[in-house]
């Protein structure tokens, strides 16, 4: 508890004694800028007169001086501290003119030139401080002093400041009071609290009466608590004075707190179309905007769509749940707004009403609607088939359906009566059938789309049909149309004409003529022609189209007594007798006329043959015979025979005289026609130049473009005529003796000889010496030596090589030996070896 002078009980706050001004008369501070003649007082005020303060808190009192009409004088001011056994305070400072402080109880200041003197005293102890201001310019005793007391106690309030709460939110204030000498609480002290401004209403939970006063208590921990709450959600301040009270019911300390209620204050508005047409979609544009003091968390925004519009999409992440389209759009700021969007599809037609609705974490919500009228759309039935059509034929009517206005049409449903003379065929898209109605669905037709409807039906009797058409939908709307068409009856005919024969592979034409000998045009009339195996499609005027064996043309129409004519090119590709058959048909023709033409394909054939003798020796000459012979059906003209002359042959002559080619490769007959069956020869003598086989080719070829070949393999025979000598340079030898043998080889045939070889074993009675050839070598073993000619010995050529031996010692006592060199010749040409001997006789020195 907090121990205060001169009052009963605990006391908070500064306590202000007010003090009388001491009567002492004075003369004016000389130093006042005001003359006391110009501003002469006649009372004097202290403020405050009484007050609380906190030990050690420096109060400030302010004395003023008026004149009798209220208006502030000038004069001097004594502060006069009262003291008594008990007083406490000190003087600290003073302002206004010339102030001085006498002592810690005494001062003395001139007023400033609004008429105010201050002083500001101190208290270091709970106590009360008696403060006299004395005026000594005011001479009336009565008024030239005032008294005011401040009460010090220990111990100071803090006050709660200003708050701000969302609205609707109780609000908990409190007072806490502690000593100043050391900090520790100060318990059981009365607080008022009271509620000033009380728009909006607002009370104090557990306050009596209407709630707007209540009186609470410190507790041990020197606090004091209330809270305030609204009485219903609004948005405002409430003005709350707080008052610390001592135990006499007077205010020691006071304060006013400004609670501010603060909320957000949701709006949603919405903007979409007023019509739209069925099926097609409308955008509706839905904006949610806080224009309250506090951010709306945890918003939320809602659209139910009627039953007549369909979602589509939603921007800023939209879900839908059924008819709901649900957006969590989280904050919106103070003086904020959020805005999303929406796309629905009109489906059911009249008007739809979109509902939004938005709340938020707070309790907040607001709603909007928006109404769109839904419109269906018209119909529109347009139909069109050909003015004429030939009986039998298939007449096709093309009916359209369009879909006019802004909305869509549903259930759309195609009607079409056959008249009598007319069976239905088929329809794209399918149809029910009920009698002579054809009903078509279509569906649904949205706006400007358009819907193709094919009837195909039959014309079973000549005359004037007309074919009516209506179309119908489930919003009422529905239009007709109709075509006519006169069925006429014509006749086609046809002829065909070509050649009774054709070569194979040549190209020849058949004439198709076409002709309408009805009463009615024939429309669309084809002409086929169907090629037997045999004939292949060359070209065709007018030009028509081939497939496989089947070349088409469409004719067109034909009016009555018309004709076309086709030429057809084809050529024959196999022999033999081809029937070819034309068809015509068009549009109501009753029956197909068919024309056909036969053609017989007569295949040319030629054959060759080379017959002589099949070699020769190279040098001689052979008579060779080529026969051509025409071994088709079909006559030859521009017969040619020709002869191919192989490398390694020469052309000698011919019979009769062929045309031999430049290079002489090649000799050439004309010899004109071949009928059937016949043949013809000629003859070719050729010289063997080079001896080998060589291939003779014969050919012969017509104008009918048929050729033949025939081969015959000739052996060019080598002639070759070798002689070959071997002579010693004397004779005898003795011994020790060198002797040389010259070996000597000749052709004296009419073709070369090719590996030229020679052996010639030297005797066991003579040992070799040297040869004077280098093509002349002696083997490894000392007794032979070959010689191998470089090259080939042509016709007449010749060559020869000598070998020096030394005639050895003849053993014991022999005089005399003879011995015999032989010198063996092979060449290529010939199959046999060809050996010589030399004789020679060896005698003693």
């Amino acid at each position: 508890m907090l121990s205060v002078k001169r009052l009963v009980g605990p006391a908070i706050g500064l306590i202000i004694l007010a003090v009388g001004l001491i009567g002492i008369t004075t003369a004016a501070d000389p130093k006042s800028s005001v003359s006391p003649q110009d501003r002469t007082p006649t009372a004097v005020s202290l403020t405050p007169s009484e007050a609380w303060s906190c030990i050690l808190d420096q109060r400030e009192l302010t004395a003023l001086l008026t004149d009798g009409a209220g208006a502030v004088g000038s004069g001097r001011i004594e502060f006069i501290l009262n003291r008594f056994p008990a007083a406490v305070g000190d003087i600290v400072m003073v302002e206004g003119n010339g102030p001085t402080k006498m002592t810690n109880t005494f001062a003395i200041v001139q007023t400033n030139d609004n008429g105010e003197a201050t002083t500001t005293l101190v208290a270091t102890r709970p106590g009360d401080t008696d403060v006299t201001a004395f005026a000594p310019g005011i001479q009336e005793d009565s008024t030239h002093k005032v008294f005011g007391v401040i009460h010090w106690v220990d111990g100071c309030p803090n006050f709660p400041g200003d708050a701000e709460n969302p609205v609707g939110t109780p609000h908990a204030m409190s007072v806490s009071i502690l000593q100043v000498s050391d900090g520790s609480p100060v318990q059981g002290m009365s607080v008022r609290w009271t509620i000033t401004d009380d728009d909006p209403d607002a009370r104090f939970a557990n306050a009596p009466g209407d709630g707007n006063v209540i009186t609470t208590t410190t507790n041990a921990a020197g606090v004091a608590s209330v809270t305030l709450q609204q009485v219903a959600e609004s948005i405002g301040d409430n003005g709350v004075l707080i008052e610390v009270l001592a135990q006499n019911g007077k205010t020691m300390f006071s304060q006013t707190m400004v609670k501010r209620w603060k909320s957000a204050v949701l709006e949603v508005s919405a903007t979409g179309p007023a019509q739209i047409g069925l099926l097609t979609n409308a955008a509706y544009d839905i904006t949610v905007s806080n224009s309250g003091d506090f951010d709306a968390t945890g918003t939320q925004l809602t659209a139910v769509l009627p039953a007549g519009l369909e979602f589509v999409s939603g921007t800023n992440s939209a879900m839908r749940s059924g008819s709901t389209v649900t957006w969590d759009i989280g904050t919106v700021a103070m003086d904020g707004s959020v805005s999303v969007s929406l796309t629905a599809k009109g489906i059911q037609t009249g008007n739809q009403v979109i509902s939004y609705r938005t709340a938020s974490d707070e309790g907040l919500s607001a709603s909007t609607t928006t109404t769109t009228e839904v419109i269906p759309g018209g119909l529109e039935l347009t139909k069109t088939g050909p003015a004429t059509a030939a009986i039998g034929s298939q007449v096709t009517y093309e009916i359209g359906v369009l879909s006019t206005g802004t909305g869509a049409n549903t259930q759309v449903r195609l009607v079409d009566t056959v008249p009598t003379g007319m069976s239905f065929v088929s329809s794209d898209p399918a149809s029910t059938r009920v009698g002579s109605q054809v009903t078509i669905a279509l569906g649904t037709l949205n706006p400007d789309e358009r819907s193709t409807v094919e009837i195909v039906l039959r014309a079973d009797q000549t005359g004037d049909w007309t074919n009516q058409a209506t179309v119908t939908s489930a919003e009422g709307a529905t239009d007709s149309a109709e075509a006519t068409t006169t069925v006429v009856q014509p006749v086609l005919a046809l002829t065909k004409s070509g050649p009774a024969t054709a070569l194979l592979n040549a190209n020849f034409d058949y004439t198709i003529t076409v002709t309408n000998n009805g009463d009615g045009a024939a429309t669309g009339a084809t002409v086929v022609d169907t090629l037997p195996a045999g004939l292949t499609y060359v070209s065709s005027e007018p030009a028509g189209t081939a497939s496989g064996s089947t070349v088409t043309w469409n004719v067109g129409d034909l009016a009555p007594d018309a004709s076309e004519t086709i030429t057809l090119t084809v050529r024959g590709t196999t022999g033999g007798a081809k029937v070819n058959v034309a068809t015509a048909s068009s549009g109501g023709n009753s029956f197909q006329p068919e024309a056909r033409a036969t053609t017989t394909i007569l295949v040319p054939d030629i054959t060759v043959e080379k017959t002589g003798r099949p070699a020769m020796f190279v040098g001689n000459q052979v008579t060779y015979t080529l026969t051509a012979s025409n071994s088709g059906d079909a006559a030859l003209t521009g017969v040619t025979i020709t002869d191919t002359i192989p490398t390694g042959m020469s052309y000698v002559t011919s019979s009769p005289a062929g045309t031999v080619s430049d290079d002489g490769a090649q000799v050439t007959w004309s010899v004109g026609n071949l009928a059937v069956g016949a043949e013809t020869s000629v003859t070719v003598t050729l010289q063997g130049d080079q001896v080998g086989t060589v291939t003779n080719t014969a050919g012969a070829s017509a104008t009918e473009g048929v050729t033949a070949s025939d081969t015959l393999e000739i052996r060019v025979l080598p002639a070759p005529g070798a002689t070959i000598q071997i002579t010693d340079s004397f004779d005898p030898v003795s011994e020790g003796e060198e002797v040389d043998f010259t070996v000597s080889v000749s052709n004296q045939g009419r073709s070369p000889m090719t590996n030229v070889r020679v052996v010639v074993p030297i005797p066991t009675d003579m040992t070799f010496v040297s040869t004077s050839d280098t093509q002349a070598t002696l083997g490894g073993d000392g007794r032979t030596v070959t010689f191998l000619l470089d090259g080939s010995l042509a016709t007449g050529e010749s060559f020869s090589f000598t070998i020096t031996v030394e005639a050895n010692q003849l053993p014991g006592i022999e005089i005399r030996k003879d011995t015999v060199t032989t010198a063996t010749l092979t060449y290529d040409e010939f199959s046999e070896a060809v050996s010589t001997d030399e004789g020679t006789t060896v005698i003693e020195a």
